[in-house]
């Protein structure tokens, strides 16, 4: 009788373990992609360009910055140009990140297998995007002094919807 009623616990268990797992996997994360910097180097004058789903509906955005980078990558940090468009789609408003991959001791930030590294990094923590339907796209271009950079493998963008804006 006694192993009927731990079978019964177990099954119980077991049934409601895929709809904890499926909760626990939902997010708030609307967009996130990555796209690859030539192999060869990336240029200063390659722009990185976002164009966003006209699905995303209007609201509050964190915005992290991804970066896949080589162990050869000869810097601490990146800088990076970025503008937007998300509140008017004529007007784009831009600006300078920093962002760094290799901490004061000299760890990578991030992780990755066989010398290849990725981190997501803020960017904003609350962004505004207005006009739902109309496209909205992100620019990203390097800003460090070699051209071109080398040991920058892809670049990414993510964006999560908050509630409301931080200040």
């Amino acid at each position: 009788m006694r192993s009927n009623k731990l079978l019964h616990q177990l099954k119980n268990r077991l049934t409601w373990l895929p709809i904890i797992i499926l909760a626990a996997c939902q997010s708030d994360i609307v967009y996130h992609s990555y796209k690859p910097v030539p192999l060869d180097g990336w240029n200063q004058n390659d722009t990185i360009v976002y164009t966003l789903p006209n699905s995303i509906p209007t609201g509050n955005y964190e915005v992290k910055i991804g970066i896949r980078y080589q162990e050869s990558y000869p810097y601490r940090d990146l800088w990076l140009g970025i503008s937007h468009n998300t509140e008017d789609t004529l007007t784009y408003i831009t600006d300078t990140l920093q962002l760094f991959l290799v901490d004061e001791v000299g760890n990578k930030t991030g992780n990755g297998p066989c010398g290849l590294y990725q981190c997501d990094l803020p960017y904003k923590a609350s962004l505004h995007f207005c006009m739902e339907g109309n496209t909205r796209t992100f620019r990203i271009v390097h800003i460090m002094t070699d051209n071109p950079l080398i040991g920058i493998t892809d670049v990414g963008i993510q964006l999560r919807k908050v509630e409301s804006p931080m200040h």
